[in-house]
């Protein structure tokens, strides 16, 4: 097979590459090994895939009235390597509007496209009232939506959809109640277990309010049975420390999960290497200038916390002491020029960039704005984190015509950020269904072959993706994953492309497939190996081969070679 490019360690780490015009055939290798496990973070083999450093390029659609169902309001959305899913909470303010319409949006398919877009009322699944969801969570073929409250009670009935099956199906879906009286509030997923956050519990102070603050931690086994109670597992953190309560979404670095403090400013940390039952494998912290938070992004090195109603950004050296008060860094960002009200929930990370997701915050007396703001903002992670000119933000409140304010977290197709929407002041105490989506590379982006992706959908919600191929085309990109991460040691990975479709090989073996089109994407980028931006690949890579053809493509003659 003839090449356009090849590289083996010692090389150069980075060289032009010039695809031909109009390319619609690719083949991509890597030959790699894996030292660390961090199967959430951006960790790039070989790419041409540049993030945009202009932050201008929003755009909107209403989705609110889809498939004839009332598709308003939610909480976070995931990806699962076609469709993004959002997660239904309410359709007003008021806590009796709970709903269970999931919205799904083929990326396949133009944006403003309303054919793209699908909704499935689930709110009556396996006969339970599954209403009222804060997070999702992928685990390569089931999404499982977080229980948060019903309307009524603070609830723990689970909802998971299988999407190797047909999305409007009631047999698709499946709910069980795993019988507590506790509200969670996002998750984490080590790959195997999902760790849901801790939010209120229906005690004595009120049959329902948020006025008593829960420490339970659920663990769900994905390996387990779905209905059997031995899957669930609890932990009351409150017995490690009484200010352990009230989490709202979580992160996991390979080895730990992070719960988020919301109402406290004390830090949860569990070791998922450790015995989940065991007080030696949770540990609290209450860095410095710690204020409420909801979310937080992982970039393969440190842990961005998500400030909540104000402007206070801090993150965490995630390979330091987690109880050194050296490992936290602060910033305040209330000085970016533009930045307005301040207040976020949820980010995302494309591999130089932190964005946090707009929604409320504080609003100088007198002023005639609305607390829920369109700002976005930015923080370049190739500069230093307390410098000012790190840091930028970007104003959507209207894009296309739409008002586009106060969203919670979203999900990532490895392009576009898809906002998931919330409520403005517009609306008549009602939420709203426009969506908001930023574009992150364009054009500068051709292709990325990864060793992992990124694992943390909007900050709310999680995925384990694995190995990923991803491609960007005229028509839009396209992607498959491996959703398994890779033991330690020697691999083959390859990415294909033909001009109909997309296929990813781990070790000779096809992992994934799916329909792609379009002629990839012609830029001036540089071809980088081992790194985007601030994401590094932390092992060792011994050779790559591009081809702008997939003839005589043989995926077990190169396995073979090591």
């Amino acid at each position: 097979m003839t090449s356009l490019f090849t590289w083996q360690q010692g090389d150069s780490p980075s060289s032009p590459l010039a695809l031909p015009d109009r390319c619609k055939e690719l083949t991509v290798t890597a030959w790699v090994r894996g030292d660390t496990a961090r199967p959430a973070g951006l960790q790039p083999l070989v790419s041409q895939w540049a993030p945009r450093p202009s932050f201008d390029t929003f755009s909107a659609c209403d989705a609110s009235r889809t498939d004839g169902l009332d598709t308003r309001g939610f909480y976070g959305a995931i990806f699962d390597g076609r469709y993004i899913y959002y997660c239904p909470i309410r359709h007003r303010e008021d806590r009796t509007s709970v709903h269970g319409c999931v919205l799904r949006y083929d990326t396949h398919r133009d944006f403003k496209d309303l054919e793209a877009y699908t909704a499935y009322d689930a709110g009556r699944t396996d006969g339970l009232a599954t209403r009222g969801f804060y997070g999702t969570v992928f685990d390569g073929r089931y999404i499982y939506f977080i229980p948060r409250d019903d309307g009524r009670i603070h609830h723990s009935r689970f909802l998971r959809y299988d999407t190797h099956r047909n999305f409007k199906d009631p047999a698709s879906w499946a709910a069980w109640d795993a019988d507590h009286p506790h509200s969670f509030q996002g998750a984490a997923f080590d790959g195997r277990y999902i760790y849901c956050c801790p939010g209120y519990t229906n005690g004595p102070k009120a049959p329902f309010a948020d006025a008593e603050e829960s420490g339970v931690v659920m663990r769900l086994d994905t390996q387990g049975d779905f209905k059997n109670p031995a899957s669930y597992r609890t932990f009351d953190a409150r017995s490690q420390d009484p200010k352990a309560v009230c989490f709202d979404g979580a992160a996991f670095d390979g080895r730990y999960v992070y719960f988020v403090p919301l109402q406290t400013n004390t830090v949860l940390r569990c070791d998922t290497r450790g015995d989940f039952d065991a007080a030696a494998s949770w540990q609290t912290f209450a860095p410095d200038g710690m204020g409420a938070n909801v979310g937080a992004v992982y970039d393969g090195h440190y842990l961005y916390f998500v400030p909540f109603g104000h402007g206070n950004m801090i993150r965490c050296d995630t390979r330091g002491d987690f109880t050194d008060r050296a490992t936290w860094q602060t910033h305040d960002a209330t000085a970016t020029p533009g930045i307005g009200p301040t207040g976020y929930k949820g980010g995302f990370y494309d591999g130089r960039y932190i964005y946090y997701t707009p929604f409320r915050g504080p609003v100088p007396p007198g002023a005639a704005r609305s607390p829920y703001h369109g700002t976005l903002l930015r923080y370049d992670t190739t500069s230093p984190f307390a410098d000012p000119a790190s840091w930028t933000a970007a104003n959507a409140d209207y894009t296309d015509g739409l008002h586009t304010t106060a969203y919670t977290a979203g999900a990532t197709d490895g392009r576009y950020l898809y906002a998931a929407p919330w409520r403005s002041d517009l609306d008549d105490g009602w939420m709203h269904g426009r969506i908001l989506r930023y574009d992150s590379v364009g054009s500068d982006a051709s292709f990325s072959l990864r060793y992992a992706d990124y694992g943390h959908n909007g900050g709310l919600c999680a995925a384990l993706p694995g190995p990923t191929f991803i491609i960007n085309t005229d028509a839009g990109p396209f992607s498959v994953s491996a959703h398994k991460a890779l033991d330690p040691g020697w691999h083959h990975l390859a990415g294909i492309y033909d001009g109909q479709s997309i296929k990813l090989y781990v070790d000779g073996q096809q992992s994934a497939a799916q329909e792609a089109r379009g002629a990839l994407a012609s830029n001036g980028v540089e071809l980088t190996i081992g790194h985007i931006g601030s994401a590094r690949f932390e092992g060792v890579i011994g050779e790559v081969c591009i081809a702008a053809t997939t003839r005589d493509f043989d995926p077990l003659a190169k396995h073979c070679r090591r």
